[in-house]
């Protein structure tokens, strides 16, 4: 075995055992997925520099006029909030990973985040278990300008030491400007035209993850590998190896729990679509596993083979399926729920709406444009949106106006937004559309390969009394893992938790029986008894198993009746890239110019 086998070998088996505690590295509440992979960026704690795009932003708690900063941000760190805060909901909403610290002493003033990091002694046994007692604390300042990694998955927040600062955050923009345009001679060239210490290994623990995922070719990693090693000296060549290692182990790990949850899902999900886009998903896993496993001479653990498990059994159970796929509505009503008074819009009204706008041409060459950053497509689309007039007197108009008597919810594939009533629909129907071309759902259907692909449903449904509201997650929304369910509710109709405003109470339940696995926290006031939490489990595993994923979903109780709102992926579409096939048509290169304005 030669010595850059057997050192990351070494290295892969360091990783795969029991971590020990990394300096500067904190764990909390997962709150959004996003794409699930971890970002890297410096720190903001301004708002209005978030807007700009390219920053980690950092929030005591997020306030209702943090959305903008939300939705532009590579990621958010929170001090404060829970599953259903402004936070949470904005990231999700957004596709923006985002994680709730829940300690640390806040000053505005600053601005800093004071965070309390455990000191560990010795290595000791009892009972057989290896283990390193916390011995005391030392404090840790994030302060403006700071790189951080927010790894959403696994709800951790690392402050990356000021040393490895700078070619940390400048390896993960080059890597968030290849998300976009696939050109990995624009990553040869920016290997070369920088500094050598450190390049290489940054870039590298950024691209294996995404190569493993099946996000990126083999061959436009091992392109860059190969650039890497030419630019670098010895020493550097050697950290690069480690950093690849590393980072294949967790990439790889985190391979294989999806692949096991993916298995589950095949065995339970119940619609054709599903089952289909199980083994599509599983079946780029797997080839991306195995390319860079051999690329790198490493054991991939068996990811690999847990990928190709999930797709076969995925594409029979889709051959014992009836090829009708399920809607919603027949969704709902298998988990026990009826869907709230309203009305679909007319399902051609948003591509009447940019037909009659002239924005046919318009998107296609804007999502084209090699010249722009993800950010400022989006803020270009969304702005042309809202700029366009929905004509009161089409299709789509009348019958948005017909059923907004009084206050109602405009319900999205990635938004939904209160309404006063007629005078205002419209413009709230724009701003759902317009959502789904936030920097979040557009940059995934992009990594899909569908950036086009919106169909832009909406239903409008009428806001009525209700005793309690709440969203249950079917999986933990940060880690997607399927061990448990979360509900978090309060008293009164659900568009008092759509705007963030609402004290919440929270529930982790038994994912079986929607028994309750812990005491409840929060607000105290919902109180779902042990019947209606029975009945709200039902539902989500009946979407679960609809969707064959993880869901977010809003429901009501009205008395003896439970109603079901909506239901939302928890985690973003991964892309499907043809590994295996040498015809299929790949995103034209171009120059791509490395910049913090794309994600």
């Amino acid at each position: 075995m030669s010595r850059r086998s057997l050192f990351a070998l070494l290295a892969f088996a360091a990783l795969s055992a029991r971590a020990a505690p990394v300096p500067g590295v904190f764990h909390g509440t997962p709150l959004s997925l996003g794409p699930g992979l971890p970002v890297c960026a410096k720190a903001t704690f301004d708002p209005r520099l978030a807007e700009g795009g390219g920053r980690v932003l950092i929030l005591d708690a997020a306030n209702a006029g943090d959305e903008q900063a939300i939705r532009m941000s590579e990621a958010v760190v929170v001090r404060r909030g829970g599953l259903s805060s402004r936070a949470a909901a904005a990231s999700r909403r957004h596709g923006i990973p985002a994680v709730s610290l829940g300690q640390g002493r806040w000053d505005a003033a600053a601005p800093a985040l004071y965070l309390d990091e455990p000191s560990f002694g010795n290595t000791l046994t009892a009972s057989g278990i290896e283990y390193r007692p916390v011995i005391g604390s030392e404090e840790r300042t994030l302060r403006e300008g700071d790189a951080v990694i927010v790894d959403a998955a696994n709800g951790r927040v690392t402050l990356v030491p000021a040393a490895e600062a700078e070619s940390r955050v400048a390896a993960a923009q080059a890597a968030r400007a290849y998300d976009g345009m696939r050109d990995s001679q624009a990553l040869e060239r920016w290997l070369i035209d920088g500094p050598a210490d450190g390049r290489g290994a940054a870039l590298l623990a950024e691209l294996v993850p995404r190569a493993t995922a099946g996000a990126m070719p083999a061959d436009d990693l091992n392109r860059v590998r190969r650039a890497a090693e030419r630019s670098l000296p010895a020493s550097g060549r050697e950290a690069m190896r480690r950093a690849e290692g590393l980072a294949f182990a967790r990439a790889s790990r985190d391979a294989k729990r999806r692949a096991e949850d993916c298995r589950s899902d095949a065995d339970v999900a119940t619609d054709p679509a599903a089952l289909e886009r199980l083994a599509d998903e599983a079946r780029a896993a797997a080839e991306g596993v195995a390319a860079v496993a051999r690329m790198l001479a490493l054991p991939d653990g068996g990811a690999a083979a847990a990928a190709r498990a999930c797709r076969d059994a995925a594409l029979r159970r889709a051959k014992s399926r009836a090829s009708k796929t399920a809607t919603f509505a027949e969704a709902a009503a298998a988990g026990g729920a009826d869907r709230p008074e309203g009305a679909d819009l007319p399902a051609n009204g948003w591509a009447l709406f940019v037909e009659s706008s002239g924005l046919s041409e318009w998107l296609a060459r804007t999502l084209d444009d090699s010249s722009l950053g993800l950010r400022r497509k989006s803020e270009r689309v969304r702005e042309r949106i809202m700029a366009a007039k929905l004509d009161p007197r089409s299709a789509t108009g009348v019958a948005a106006v017909a059923n907004a008597a009084g206050p109602v919810l405009v319900n999205g594939e990635d938004a939904v937004i209160r309404a006063s009533g007629a005078e205002d629909v419209l413009e709230r129907v724009k701003e759902v559309w317009a959502a789904s071309w936030a920097p979040g759902p557009l940059g995934a259907r992009q990594r899909a390969g569908r950036g086009l692909a919106y169909d832009g449903r909406i239903r409008i449904e009428r806001i009525a009394q209700a005793d309690v509201s709440g969203l249950v997650f079917s999986r933990d929304p940060g880690s997607g893992r399927r061990e448990r369910l979360l509900v978090e509710a309060a008293p009164g109709s659900l568009d008092g938790i759509v705007s963030g405003d609402a004290p919440t109470e929270a529930y982790a339940l038994d994912r079986a029986t929607g028994r309750e696995l812990a005491p409840r926290s929060g607000a105290g006031a919902a109180a779902l008894s042990p019947e209606r939490l029975a009945r709200v489990a039902r539902l989500a595993r009946a979407l679960d198993a609809w969707k064959g994923a993880g869901v977010e979903a809003a429901f009501s109780f009205t008395g003896g009746r439970l109603i079901a709102h909506s239901a939302r992926p928890l985690e973003a579409p991964r892309p499907l890239l043809p590994l295996n096939d040498p015809f299929s048509p790949r995103p034209e290169a171009g120059f791509l110019n490395i910049r913090p304005v794309g994600r």
